[in-house]
């Protein structure tokens, strides 16, 4: 990748619209691919095809580049509540309208409001889905749950901290203007005494003499509407190794780079990225639709019939995330959960192809099965 530095530059090609007016804002496209191919050991890949023919295999390496386009239903609403107690006894409500698929919500929003308003990340309950409190909800696309969430949470714990000033400021005897809110608690400059958030809204609801403005629940709410498309991107590196007499597959290494602008919780980026791959990898070797040509009948009609990658199909996978932060997101945050999906068909089928290149092997039909690899070592149509 020595050449890359004298194509094109990230820094001087971007923001760059593209004739279907997508605004792509920001980006080290080069550098994510240079990551990729130090951590796929692409140069030392020559060796390692070498040895596999010794064992009578068939060594390929894929590369896979990728820009996914992120937009979902444009409006998003959160609430935050904070219900008074000690530390030990406070809650936090947050009512969002995304709903976890397995994402693991639950811990990465409640890492954002513990991190700006200083409660403990156990006190915060997520409550979603229950259309009986959440009044407005886009749910969990197109890499929205995120970047939208976290942008509603941001403005309305921002709203709380704010009347949180105001309160503290009566109780400190002091102007609001010189209240601080500093790790998760409100003082006065130059002053002892301090308070959390917990305290805050216990006067909010006891304390007689405040404005009608500053009584009742310590709340906010946001509601938002995003335009604006968001695009993450990467680079994966797939190396497979073939049995040609039989035609079976086994993917031997595979090595991700994945831009996520900011990350919350880089480990569940990880897993989602981990599992992102195997979905890509098993649609590009073994899931398939059958059905009957004459009836129409679907013959992989339950999980018994129909392929599923598992575990033991893969092996560990090296992913490192990239942090370039998104210029058009206040926070600065890309999606994260489609990255393993989106370039993974691409590396791996790239990388059967590369295989199967001496005998002048061009192309290998999506689901790669032994069958089809098989054939195509033998120049026989599917």
């Amino acid at each position: 990748s020595d050449w890359s530095s004298d194509v094109c530059s990230s820094d001087l090609e971007l923001p760059y619209t593209n004739p279907f007016g997508m605004h792509y804002e920001s980006g080290n496209y080069i550098d994510c691919m240079d990551q990729a191919l130090k951590l796929g050991d692409w140069e030392g890949f020559a060796a390692r095809r070498a040895e596999a023919r010794v064992r009578g295999k068939l060594r390929g390496i894929g590369l896979a580049n990728y820009v996914d386009t992120a937009t979902g239903a444009p409006r998003e609403r959160a609430e935050i509540t904070v219900h008074p107690g000690n530390a030990n006894e406070g809650r936090v409500d947050l009512v969002l309208g995304t709903i976890s698929n397995g994402q693991g919500h639950e811990t990465s929003f409640a890492q954002l409001v513990h991190e700006w308003l200083g409660v403990p990340l156990d006190s915060v309950k997520l409550i979603t889905g229950d259309t009986d409190i959440v009044k407005v909800g886009g749910g969990s696309h197109s890499g929205r749950g995120m970047r939208m969430g976290s942008v509603v949470i941001w403005n309305a714990a921002n709203d709380i901290i704010a009347r949180g000033k105001r309160i503290a400021a009566r109780l400190l005897e002091c102007d609001p203007s010189v209240v601080e809110f500093t790790e998760g608690r409100f003082k006065a400059k130059q002053s002892a005494p301090s308070l959390d958030m917990f305290d805050i809204a216990a006067a909010a609801l006891r304390q007689p003499d405040l404005p009608d403005d500053l009584r009742g629940p310590l709340a906010a709410f946001s509601d938002e509407n995003f335009n604006e498309a968001s695009f993450p991107y990467g680079a994966h590196v797939c190396e497979v190794e073939i049995d040609p007499a039989l035609g079976t597959l086994e993917v031997v290494k595979y090595s991700a780079v994945d831009d996520v602008g900011r990350a919350v919780n880089p480990m569940i980026i990880h897993g989602q990225v981990h599992g992102g791959i195997v979905q890509g990898a098993g649609q590009a070797l073994m899931e398939q639709c059958v059905y009957d040509p004459t009836s129409g009948q679907p013959l992989t009609g339950s999980f018994m019939d129909y392929a599923m990658p598992r575990a033991d199909n893969f092996p560990f996978f090296d992913t490192v995330i990239s942090e370039v932060p998104c210029t058009t997101h206040p926070l600065g945050i890309r999606p994260a959960g489609e990255g393993g999906t989106t370039p993974a068909l691409g590396a791996v089928i790239n990388a059967v192809v590369d295989a199967l290149s001496e005998f002048g092997v061009k192309h290998v039909e999506m689901p790669a099965t032994p069958e089809r690899i098989w054939r195509a070592i033998r120049g026989i149509s599917a």
